[in-house]
């Protein structure tokens, strides 16, 4: 999936027709999905192409569309295995106990960092950088610093 105007529609559209309860495709399934997991996002659906302009949502400014392509892409990267350390990462997360909403933010958050910024630079994405930092994900370092924090 690409931030372009060919996915945003898309995107719309899967929110349209998972509000009708129509049938829905194999990746817009997995987007419908997505949504299923950010329903503070489905009265935004319903602007249309405003949708795609950041929006302050439970006290946060969010796109809901950046947000739900990066959703999408890490969820492909974890389902299709490739990046296979993708996967690694989830499920070593998984096993410290973070819940799997957790660690799909996680894991786009270090996505996002990389790709914007690779973006920004004209650089291409660096597999190699994105390993590294998905490397370093760790519940437990995260529950020490919650009770440090406290």
């Amino acid at each position: 999936m690409q931030f372009d105007k060919e996915t945003q529609t898309r995107i719309l559209r899967v929110a349209s027709d998972r509000h009708q309860g129509l049938d829905i495709e194999e990746l817009d399934e997995r987007i419908a999905y997505v949504m299923d997991l950010h329903p503070e996002f489905d009265e935004i659906w319903k602007m249309g192409e405003m949708a795609a302009y950041p929006q302050e949502i439970n006290g946060q400014i969010v796109s809901p569309f950046v947000h739900t392509v990066l959703h999408t892409i890490v969820d492909s990267q974890i389902r299709t295995e490739q990046p296979e350390f993708v996967v690694k990462t989830f499920n070593k997360l998984r096993e410290q106990g973070m819940e799997e909403h957790e660690v799909l933010h996680a894991i786009i958050a270090v996505y996002a960092d990389l790709h914007f910024s690779s973006f920004r630079q004209g650089n291409q994405f660096d597999q190699l950088d994105y390993e590294s930092r998905l490397g370093y994900l760790s519940y437990e370092d995260a529950e020490e610093n919650d009770t440090k924090e406290k």
